[in-house]
């Protein structure tokens, strides 16, 4: 079984914030005021997050893109009537695959 190291995401709570939503995205124009769209952005994976300020990937994000890359991330406080703030945005490399083993190797006595 290989090793996958996990990443985690966290932010500062807000206090008049009832939850928070994260959005992922390969393309950071998705973020660009003209363009973002909360929960209706097209081509944005996202997850709602009550009681805490931080996810483990992927563990408690399973959807997250499993694709290796550079990945942006936007966080929003959503209050009780479901009203978002801007982003807070952040970026980062994913990687969940392993590298390959080596393909050849041995003990020998010297």
């Amino acid at each position: 079984m290989a090793f996958i190291r996990k990443r985690r995401i966290w932010w500062e709570p807000v206090s008049e914030a009832g939850s928070y939503v994260v959005y992922v995205s390969k393309d950071s124009s998705i973020f660009e005021p003209d363009r973002f769209s909360w929960e209706a952005t097209p081509g944005i994976t996202f997850k709602q997050v009550n009681g805490k300020t931080e996810l483990i990937i992927p563990d408690e994000w399973p959807e997250f893109p499993k694709e290796s890359g550079n990945y942006h991330i936007g966080i929003t406080s959503r209050d009780d009537l479901g009203n978002q703030s801007d982003p807070f945005l952040s970026s980062g490399s994913f990687r969940f695959q392993p590298p390959p083993p080596p393909s050849k190797g041995g003990i020998e006595s010297i």
